[in-house]
């Protein structure tokens, strides 16, 4: 699976999903202008038969000539445009600050990251597991707790607001690999592109329903009046229209559908490397009686979003969703034709001897790595890259107890981020530590000094891994937590008038990642194209990366070199070591942010020959560009060093 590649394609595919939808809209304009127009012409005709006069007895055509004529024709349908848009925006508008929101339209309730529910401590290890494995942030876990179904889904607009929900379905009956199989699923959606895709499928085919909606309201209140019928005969005319609306957007939106749900398990099966774990959890669904059915009214508009079938008697042309069968087939090619009956009881006994302790998750991390970096390189690992996986595995398992558990827990996360900030010089320390006692969340300064002995013996390489762990439990506080939280963060690097790449990169992890969950507008607009375009700003984030892995200027020029020829900008050169400077950094980079996914890859791709040039990565060189993937919304690759 290639990132980028996948992300230009889903780009494409919006634009063939707009041309279907204009074509939708058009047909609605002059079906409306029909309807409208014959709808008048019946309304007048009636009247001039009472007054003994008809209308179609008329020679010269002018009555109906006036219905139909082009002045008409387009105020309808400049208001029918007009609608269409507006319901467009409206829908657009409630959906786009992220998955959060689709996630709670469905009735979900965001699991607590510190939750003692076996359950649901499990499904947010797998989703853990699965994010840190492919190289993105851990996305919030919302559960649809009045669901039975057994079904989930991937929304949002960005990495950044990714969530993934899941039913109290599928949180019962799952064991861990058929869970990971399908959380797997849901990722791959997430790195294909299809999930900004499918919210702008939500918010397009509203506008195509809408006319049908008002429709119905016409024709309810026109019914109720005797007066009102023509009113009603207008409703009626407008409900047929939105039905057929209806028809052909969930036409165009079951094709989408389907043709994505195929990579989607192929890919599952690839990041995780157990064809049975996504191949029994289909073949439970199709041997448990509710099946993957969702109750929620809103099902309708997000039905594709889902694992499964969100609404079983769609079937045919208008299925979400190919059927169970092709898809296990595809999977299990030597499938029996049965499937799997299991009680909640089964299940609990098996989840009993699986017990979720902290040595097995660790393990379990290193094989989602393992998996998840395969499908991101779109090839077979190398035996190199396995030994230098199973060396991230073993750093991992390194992390002392008190630190992950507190980084569950939301003012834990944020104690730990102010502590990651705290200057070895004392007197910025202590005006530090005054700022975090005046920014209003009481019991941080506690949490502090509690995690300083594990901080400070925390090897340099587990701090980016440890911000990575906790940002989920940061999406848990308020908005104006989130406020008081981010200008507090501003405050401690600045208490030493200078700010060093660590805290850099942690601002902006830490800054975008939340971003999608607290400032939902601030999203960058892609455009740049070709790479000479950004060639002095790549330039210049190039040298600095250069410079920050090696002393040597020679092998820093190597380096930089390699980079600029895989990014194919040949006639750049090494900036001097002093002109490089974390202003200039900062300002080319935000500009490199606004390049098109494809360029992203090559801008990218050179990023990290530069640091793997001399097969030694130090933690600087790994923190700068995880930063960068961050702010380009995009994952983080496995990088390979000589200790590989």
């Amino acid at each position: 699976m290639d990132f980028f590649s996948q992300q230009d394609k889903a780009r494409r595919n919006t634009g063939k999903l707009v041309l279907l939808f204009v074509v939708a809209v058009l047909g609605i304009i002059l079906l409306t202008n029909l309807l409208i127009g014959f709808t008048f012409w019946l309304i007048i005709e009636s009247d001039s038969t009472r007054n003994g006069v008809s209308v179609i007895t008329q020679t010269d055509g002018s009555t109906i000539a006036n219905l139909l004529n082009w002045r008409t024709f387009g105020l309808i349908s400049l208001g029918v445009g007009g609608a269409v848009i507006c319901a467009i925006l409206s829908k657009w508008l409630q959906i786009s600050s992220g998955g959060k929101a689709v996630a709670e339209s469905l009735g979900g309730v965001r699991i607590n990251t510190n939750t003692e529910d076996p359950d649901q401590r499990q499904v947010l290890n797998v989703v853990e597991e699965m994010a840190l494995a492919s190289g993105m942030p851990v996305p919030p876990v919302y559960l649809l707790e009045h669901e039975l179904g057994i079904n989930a889904f991937a929304a949002g607009n960005s990495l950044s607001d990714a969530v993934i929900g899941v039913t109290q379905g599928c949180v019962t009956h799952f064991k861990r690999d058929e869970l990971q199989g399908v959380i797997a699923h849901e990722f791959s959606h997430i790195l294909n592109g299809d999930m900004k895709l499918n919210i702008k499928l939500i918010a397009l085919l509203h506008g195509i329903v809408f006319i049908g909606s008002v429709g119905e309201i016409m024709a309810r209140s026109g019914g109720n009046r005797r007066s009102d019928g023509r009113v009603a005969l207008l409703g009626f005319a407008l409900m047929a229209i939105g039905w057929l609306g209806t028809f052909f957007g969930n036409l165009i939106k079951a094709a989408v559908s389907r043709q994505r749900e195929f990579l989607a398990d192929a890919s599952a099966v690839q990041f995780t490397r157990n064809p049975d774990g996504i191949g029994n959890a289909l073949k439970l669904i199709g041997g448990y009686s509710a099946g993957t059915e969702i109750r929620n009214s809103n099902r309708s508009e997000v039905s594709h979003m889902f694992f499964g079938q969100a609404i079983q008697k769609m079937r045919g042309l208008h299925a979400t969703h190919p059927s169970l069968v092709d898809r296990i087939l595809r999977v299990d090619p030597d499938w029996d034709g049965n499937y799997l009956y299991r009680s909640v009881e089964t299940r609990g006994q098996k989840q009993q001897q699986d017990a979720d302790n902290r040595e097995s998750r660790k393990e379990r991390f290193g094989q989602a790595v393992i998996a998840g970096a395969a499908v991101l390189s779109g090839a077979d690992l190398t035996g190199s890259e396995l030994t230098y996986l199973d060396d991230v595995r073993d750093q991992i398992d390194t992390l002392p107890a008190s630190l992950y558990e507190l980084s569950r827990d939301p003012l834990g996360a944020v104690s730990l981020c102010f502590a990651l900030l705290l200057d070895d010089d004392q007197e910025v320390r202590k005006a530090q530590l005054l700022q975090v006692g005046k920014n209003g969340f009481r019991g941080a300064s506690e949490l502090i000094d509690s995690a300083e002995k594990d901080l400070k013996s925390l090897p340099s390489e587990l701090r980016l891994p440890l911000i990575e762990l906790l940002l989920p439990a940061l999406k848990s506080i308020s908005q104006k937590q989130y406020g008081v939280f981010k200008h507090t963060l501003m405050l401690l690097i600045r208490a030493d008038r200078e700010t060093d790449l660590f805290e850099w990169c942690l601002f902006q992890l830490v800054r975008h990642f939340l971003a999608g969950e607290f400032e939902p507008d601030r999203t960058i607009t892609p455009k740049y194209k070709e790479a000479k375009e950004l060639a002095e700003a790549y330039r210049s984030v190039l040298s600095l990366l250069a410079h920050q892995g090696h002393t040597d200027e020679r092998e820093a020029e190597k380096a930089f070199n390699r980079g600029a020829n895989a990014t194919g900008l040949y006639n750049i050169r090494l900036m001097h070591r002093d002109e490089c400077n974390l202003k200039l950094f900062m300002a080319s980079f935000a500009k490199m942010a606004a390049a098109y996914p494809m360029l992203k890859r090559r801008l990218f791709l050179g990023l990290r020959k530069c640091v793997e040039q001399d097969n030694q990565i130090k933690v600087i060189e790994r923190e700068m560009l995880t930063s960068i993937a961050a702010v380009m919304d995009c994952p983080m690759p496995v990088l390979l060093d000589s200790k590989s």
